[in-house]
């Protein structure tokens, strides 16, 4: 087997391993844990009970101090241009964040808390004893101007429990918590376990493209839902910037302001949507007789650039790859959307993309061409050298490494361009994958979202194909092939079963990819079958 073939080999296995563990392996665990919630959900199910118990009254008795609550459960809105949240009186807690400029579907927006759910509801922490404020009616005050909405327990000059939530003017709720006159305070617990709502339709690959992060004490712990699902992460820092969970394209973070009183976080899997979410707290030894803790929610889209404004590494919750290709994904990401402002369809922009790419490459596809024609024209005297040094293969190297620099040609010139696309490729990935500008965006006919596989598959035939007359195109005459030993023919043989292998191969791997990036992949090819036209007529003349 040349040199070549063992490279080809050896990148088709790379490739194999690389989409097995990032794509098919996260498929597959969702198939598998679906399959489970199917099977618990047919478990009696104890929501009789606990609307039972939400109905009966609720009194709460801490050091002989009495709560005193709202007279009924009331819901109530905030919005600006960007969201609009609904909170409810039962236990000061947010109901809904609807999202103004997205859709779930036409004419209905994306939801980011899972139906019937709530979020941000407080458990006070006494020593021993836990005080759990989830289904206590608070009372409310709105601000004239519909600006922030206090809830309260007790007076409201003197309220033994106050939250107030307030809006900025993109996606910042602002949230406030204040307990006092209740005796001592060892901390809070704030709950986001209900975790982020399902926005997409297609969730074959949800353990893969849904995420928990954490960062604290200086790092960032970054966790798939699949890997989540297996063990919920949970533990105590010194220092805390912010909790979040991700969907494809939306996340919701918790970053506290002063001062920072969080130690503890845990991790936790809502049964109902499979989705992940978390509970931060501050329980300390040190107890209080007042205690206050204030939090800034992000609910909205996964944007790197609207993200980092919000807080130090937040822009690290939107998805860009690898570290190392962060900063190429970035650029990628910009420069597509600038295109986008010209062009206003991603399709054609993805088309010009892949001529760029290609004009970029121009000069070292050209190079590493002329080197493999060169291998092409030198095979007879490769052969002479082979029969003449056949004893001795230290001296065969020697001579063939000679005969390769003087005339110009190197057996590993052809794989030095597909090199060079990897990076481009994976970065590419990311970008395609998960960048909201690529969220429903269509191209022509059949395909309506580039950020989804092909569902006809017609991209990654197409693929196939152009890759198969590449390959033949660059095969020698019948003529050079008569002029080889055994050897090279059977070397050639191998070659000729690869022009079909590696297709097939790629089309299995590329049926699952975004379809923006398989667009990317087949006109790129195109624009390559192009380019080795020419080339092959003027190397061949």
């Amino acid at each position: 087997m040349d040199k070549r073939t063992l490279t080809a080999l050896l990148l088709m296995l790379a490739l194999w391993l690389a989409f097995d563990q990032f794509v098919w392996k996260p498929q597959r665990e969702s198939a598998r844990l679906n399959q489970q919630n199917e099977l618990l959900q047919q478990e009696p199910a104890l929501a009789d009970t606990l609307e039972k118990d939400a109905t009966e009254p609720q009194l709460a008795y801490s050091d002989s101090l009495v709560f005193i609550e709202g007279a009924e459960t009331q819901e109530l809105e905030l919005e600006n241009d960007y969201v609009k949240v609904v909170f409810s009186s039962k236990g000061a807690v947010v109901r809904s964040i609807k999202l103004k400029g997205y859709d779930y579907s036409e004419g209905v927006p994306v939801d980011l808390i899972p139906e019937n759910e709530a979020i941000l509801g407080t458990t006070i922490s006494q020593g021993s004893t836990d005080i759990d404020l989830a289904k206590r009616n608070f009372a409310f005050s709105e601000n004239p101007e519909g600006k922030s909405i206090s809830f309260y327990l007790g007076e409201e000059a003197e309220p033994q429990v106050l939250r107030e939530y307030n809006l900025d003017e993109k996606y910042g709720i602002g949230v406030i918590t204040k307990v006092q006159n209740l005796g001592n305070v060892n901390g809070i617990r704030l709950d986001l376990s209900a975790g982020i709502a399902d926005s997409e339709k297609n969730l074959k690959t949800k353990a893969q493209d849904y995420r928990f992060f954490l960062y604290a004490d200086n790092e960032l712990l970054k966790l798939t839902l699949g890997k989540m699902r297996k063990k919920p992460p949970s533990g105590n820092f010194g220092s805390y910037g912010f909790a979040a969970v991700r969907s494809k394209y939306f996340t919701l973070a918790l970053m506290e302001t002063e001062p920072q009183l969080s130690r503890g976080f845990s991790g936790e899997i809502n049964p109902d949507t499979e989705n992940p979410g978390f509970s931060v707290d501050s329980i300390q030894r040190t107890a209080k007789s007042n205690w206050e803790q204030n939090f800034v929610l992000f609910a909205g889209p996964a944007d790197a650039s609207m993200l980092k404004t919000y807080g130090p590494q937040m822009e690290n919750i939107a998805e860009r790859g690898y570290n190392w290709l962060r900063w190429l994904a970035n650029a990628f990401a910009w420069f597509l959307s600038w295109l986008y402002g010209i062009v206003k369809n991603y399709g054609v922009v993805i088309v010009i993309f892949a001529f760029l790419i290609k004009i970029v490459l121009h000069p070292l596809t050209n190079k590493s061409m002329s080197a493999s024609f060169k291998m092409q024209q030198i095979q007879p005297q490769l052969h002479a050298l082979q029969a003449k040094y056949k004893n001795d293969p230290k001296t065969l190297q020697v001579e063939m490494s000679k005969l390769y620099k003087e005339a110009g040609a190197s057996p590993m010139s052809g794989c030095l361009p597909l090199l060079l696309q990897m990076p481009i490729f994976f970065a590419l990935y990311n970008v395609l994958r998960y960048s909201l500008d690529m969220r429903n965006a269509g191209f022509v006919f059949w395909l309506k979202d580039l950020s989804e596989p092909d569902p006809y598959m017609i991209l990654p035939i197409l693929m196939g194909v152009f890759m198969i007359i590449q390959s033949k195109m660059m095969q020698p005459k019948q003529a050079n092939v008569d002029e080889m030993d055994e050897k090279q023919k059977a070397a050639q043989s191998t070659q000729k079963m690869m022009t079909w292998m590696m297709p097939i191969m790629m089309f299995f791997i590329f049926k699952g990819m975004p379809a923006g990036l398989v667009l990317y992949w087949t006109v790129f090819n195109i624009y390559s079958v192009i380019q080795q036209y020419y080339l092959l007529k003027k190397h061949r003349n």
